[in-house]
């Protein structure tokens, strides 16, 4: 039940110097100086939540997989709550890695991820997991910090999540200009076999190596409950125009694979040119004949002008924008059935920009349909061919051609822009099994470009199935194993996971920042939209990592954020809890708890990722810690299923791409995920992919099939979530001015000064303690959070970025959340905690009611009841 109250703020009206986009200080009214501990406090404080990894890991059994979930030593059903440290971070000094250990089980953590390791940092003083990486020697002194971090986890009952392939380039990683693709050796070392034997000897010296602590191998150590082998690091997507660019050896090696595989499959070049030239088209119609239909788009303070001279188009961007798509040259109003097209114009720039073109949907929900492709541009005039499939787009609506300058300034001209339907390449004259196969052209028909998906699946599997038996029957490891993120891959990533990996695991952010580089490639500012995923009626990234959850496989989570500065960030854990623990899902990693460095007890926020610092986000760890990993919150029974046949999965790669394209097509709304379970599987045989069970959400407020979650974003009113458990109680979104009745618990939220035109946010989270509905408990910890920041973080006016890198400076500041509480059963009293969850003064009750204000000074309030 919601009602509608009209307060007046406690804190007087900020000057717009220091509302909406404006910097912050302690001085500023409503906002204080809350620093949580990032190493572990005495004792813990109330907020302590060590007694749920009482013992320690023990030393004989390990973490298993049993009927689609984690299992412990002893059999018993394992949730997997933790957080992440990145590259040196993973090296504590000695006398850190007890603290840290300490503070994430103070926290109710129980994994921690060790990710990006085996970056060498190029000669850096940055510890790293190598000594030499080009001989593959590993260094003595951070095994010996990261011995001592594993025994501390060990001690805690902290497991561990070990990365191997992360941020490692092999001796001799080529370097394609302007292009990412291949960054520490991803992608490369899937088929290349000289970088796939130096992995396999990597894997050995790493999982062979004794931590004289515990007197096991790495291979024998019972706190490693998984290994993730690859991070984000997959061959089965189009990179063609950067293989093509590949220097020798590896653009030979791969051709020769390529070849010997059409070889394995057709037999002789007859049969091979007879399937590809199958599927040429004769041209058809030009669908370019109204030059009025070009139109510059210039967005977000983006200049450009466009000059038409017959065929000849030049396209003049003087000013960028504030995001990627601001500067775009358009044909509008186009009518295209799916089906093969071929694009060709002329072009050049005499700025030698790099641009990117595709066909798209026009409208909201826009989306790329086919066509996609980036090319660079030099002063000299070039031709260009692009042919291959549009796809029907995801809504009604008429398509567009997009020829994006990345916000970039310069000039490009166009020269005879032509597109029609058909065309395409079959088998080069000049290509033969004999003689070799080149990779497919631009212009490769569907029948090529199909064979090459199998081809990138297949390899891609054959290198995955040997790297994990070499891990479990010649090396001997005994925890659970999976290869690389699920998404990586799209439906073919489903596939090579439920195959070859004990479990599934994802990534996912919300409104991940967008990055402005410099020539050297160095981020110089950032972009973010700065909204709630509450506010998303489509599920946002817990509806797209949500239905990639295979059927009969625990399912985990090792990189999660919302990342910093964003306003709404403290909803990052409570909204994952809710929904990951209606789905039922296994392990969660926030992602990460210190981003590089060691300096774990300054609490200045000081990157996107990096979580000390952040205490509107902290202070609900330990109510989501207890309510995850103690089954607080109830499962979804049934729900929605996507099952796709194992012979269907290289078309539906090539076609659709993602789990979410073919759930979308099969009449799915993702946003499901929210509301019932969700799983996609594989079946042996069948035509098409089929959904079953109910994959549609709910008008109005959205309520799940637990009864425990309510969901509405498209209150005009202000968008808001709510969880209503016997033993937790969340309410999170844009509730100020309002009183929501959670259950039998009452939030009365004050309204106060927001930038934009929504009411006030605020994330809050009561849990009792003690693990007894609300009514009967005699301890219970309230979290209410909303903005933290740097002092003088110098915003930009819409409040969606920094125009550098400047972070602003110390002490970080939290802003207070004014709310009344009312909680049902008996008297309480509460006392309003320090940051260190230490008791200071307690808090008067008027009727009963507990009145939270800014005032306080604290994101926390411990009540109790004899």
């Amino acid at each position: 039940m919601i009602r509608k109250i009209m307060f007046v703020a406690l804190a007087v009206l900020l000057t717009a110097a220091s509302t909406g986009y404006g910097q912050v200080t302690p001085a500023t009214d409503g906002w204080f100086v809350f620093d949580v501990p990032a190493l572990a406090v005495p004792d813990g404080g109330l907020a302590d939540l060590s007694y749920l990894n009482s013992g320690g890991i023990p030393d004989t059994g390990f973490v298993s997989v049993r009927d689609g979930h984690f299992v412990d030593a002893e059999g018993q059903r394992l949730r997997l709550f933790g957080t992440n440290v990145t590259g040196d971070s993973c090296f504590p000094d000695q006398g850190d890695a007890a603290l840290l250990a300490r503070r994430l089980r103070q926290y109710g953590f129980n994994c921690l991820r060790l990710h990006f390791m085996d970056h060498s940092w190029s000669g850096s003083s940055r510890d790293s997991l190598w000594d030499d990486p080009d001989t593959g020697k590993l260094s003595q002194p951070s095994l010996a910090k990261l011995d001592r971090l594993i025994a501390e986890c060990a001690a805690n009952g902290i497991y561990l999540n070990l990365n191997l392939h992360v941020g490692r380039e092999y001796p001799g990683q080529p370097t394609v200009a302007g292009s990412r693709a291949f960054r520490y050796s991803k992608n490369l070392d899937r088929w290349h076999e000289p970088y796939i034997r130096q992995m396999e000897a990597f894997c050995r010296d790493l999982l062979g190596h004794v931590n004289p602590h515990t007197q096991r191998r790495y291979a024998d150590e019972p706190t490693i409950a998984c290994v993730e082998i690859n991070n984000e690091n997959t061959m089965i997507r189009d990179e063609l125009s950067d293989l093509r660019r590949l220097p020798e050896p590896l653009i030979g090696d791969l051709q020769q694979q390529w070849t010997n595989w059409l070889h394995k499959t057709y037999g002789s070049t007859e049969a091979l040119r007879k399937a590809w030239d199958a599927d040429v088209v004769p041209l058809g119609d030009e669908q370019f004949t109204n030059t009025d239909a070009w139109q510059a788009q210039n967005a977000g303070g983006a200049e450009s002008t466009l000059e038409k001279d017959n065929s000849r188009l030049t396209w003049t961007a003087t000013q960028s924008g504030s995001e990627d798509w601001n500067l775009q040259l358009q044909y509008k109003d186009l009518q295209l059935d799916p089906g093969r097209y071929t694009l060709t114009f002329r072009a050049r720039s005499r700025d030698s920009l790099r641009v990117s073109v595709n066909v798209m949907l026009d409208a909201v929900p826009y989306g790329n349909v086919g066509l996609h492709e980036t090319i660079e541009l030099s002063p000299n005039w070039q031709s260009f061919t692009f042919s291959g499939p549009i796809k029907a787009a995801s809504a009604p609506g008429k398509l567009r051609l997009n020829i994006s300058l990345r916000n970039k300034t310069g000039q490009v001209e166009l020269d005879n822009v032509r597109l029609r339907p058909g065309g395409g390449q079959g088998l080069m004259e000049s290509d033969s099994l004999e003689d070799g196969v080149g990779l497919p052209a631009e212009t490769a028909v569907a029948a090529v470009r199909l064979d090459w998906m199998a081809f990138l699946i297949d390899t891609e599997m054959a290198t995955t199935k040997r790297i994990v038996q070499l891990l479990k029957d010649e090396i001997g490891c005994k925890m659970a194993v999976a290869d690389t993120q699920v998404s990586y891959g799209g439906v073919a990533g489903v596939l090579r996971e439920s195959t070859l990996s004990d479990y599934v695991d994802i990534h996912g952010y919300w409104q991940h920042p967008s990055y402005t580089r410099n020539d050297a490639g160095h981020v110089t500012s950032f972009r973010i939209a700065n909204t709630s995923q509450v506010a998303d009626a489509d599920g946002g990234t817990l509806a797209r990592m949500g239905v990639y959850r295979i059927a009969g496989r625990p399912f985990s989570i090792s990189e999660y954020n919302t990342p910093a500065p964003n306003d709404h960030g403290a909803e990052l854990l409570p909204l994952f809890t809710a929904v990951a623990s209606m789905q039922d899902w296994d392990a969660f990693y926030s992602y990460t708890y210190r981003d590089f460095g060691k300096d774990y007890a300054n609490t200045f926020m000081r990157s996107y990722f990096h979580l000390i610092g952040r205490a509107n986000v902290l202070v609900h760890a330990p109510a989501c810690s207890l309510a995850f990993r103690k089954g607080l919150i109830a499962t979804s029974a049934d729900g929605a299923e996507c099952r796709i046949p194992v012979d269907q999965v290289p078309p539906l790669t090539f076609q659709a791409g993602t789990v979410e394209d073919v759930w979308r097509s099969q009449g799915g709304d993702p946003a499901a995920v929210w509301q019932r379970k969700v799983t996609v599987d594989l079946v042996q045989s069948g035509e098409d992919a089929t959904l079953s069970g109910d994959a549609s959400v709910s008008p109005g407020v959205r309520l799940s099939d637990t009864n425990q979650i309510r969901w509405n974003p498209n209150d005009p009113d202000g968008s808001w979530f709510s969880l209503d458990a016997p033993a937790v109680r969340f309410l999170i979104g844009h509730v100020g001015g309002r009183t929501f009745d959670v259950g039998d618990v009452q939030f009365a939220v004050h309204d106060r000064d927001w930038p934009g035109d929504v009411p006030a946010y605020a994330c809050i989270s009561l849990v009792a303690l003690d693990g007894k509905p609300l009514a009967e408990s005699q301890r219970m910890l309230l979290a209410a959070s909303a903005r933290c920041e740097n002092s003088e973080m110098p915003w930009n006016e819409d409040r969606t970025g920094f125009t550098s890198n400047n972070w602003g400076q110390s002490p970080t500041v939290s802003e207070g959340v004014p709310l009344d509480l009312t909680v049902p059963g008996g008297p309480v009293r509460a006392w309003r905690l320090t940051a260190d969850a230490r008791k200071a003064e307690e808090l008067p009750l008027n009727n009963g009611i507990m009145q939270l204000r800014p005032e306080h000074e604290t994101l926390w309030v411990f009540l109790t009841r004899q």
